[in-house]
């Protein structure tokens, strides 16, 4: 599902912070990376921080984020992330905790 060479996933506020409910990560994916398609029961809140990615579904369907955009992915909703850019693609997600 993810691309371990060009993508990085950075958990930035956890349990161990004491966040009860929510958890805060940052993904990085370099030109050319990608997390396919997938989902889970958790929803999730996306900030572009920088570049420029794909969102897509498993219809095919693509969109196109960047800095300063936000996303909301709805529970069990197919989705995945592409980097087609000639920089690295970067945002904030966060997700409850089930």
């Amino acid at each position: 599902m993810v691309n371990s060479i060009k993508t990085t996933i950075r958990w930035l506020i956890t349990k161990e912070d004491g966040a009860k409910r929510y958890t805060t990560r940052r993904f990085e994916i370099q030109p050319g990376g990608k997390i396919g398609v997938h989902d889970h029961p958790e929803e999730h809140h996306i900030y572009i921080l920088e570049g420029k990615g794909i969102i897509i579904d498993d219809k095919g369907n693509e969109i196109e984020g960047e800095n300063g955009d936000v996303l909301y992915v709805p529970p069990n909703e197919p989705h995945g992330y592409r980097n087609d850019g000639p920089t690295p693609f970067t945002f904030l997600c966060v997700i409850p905790y089930l």
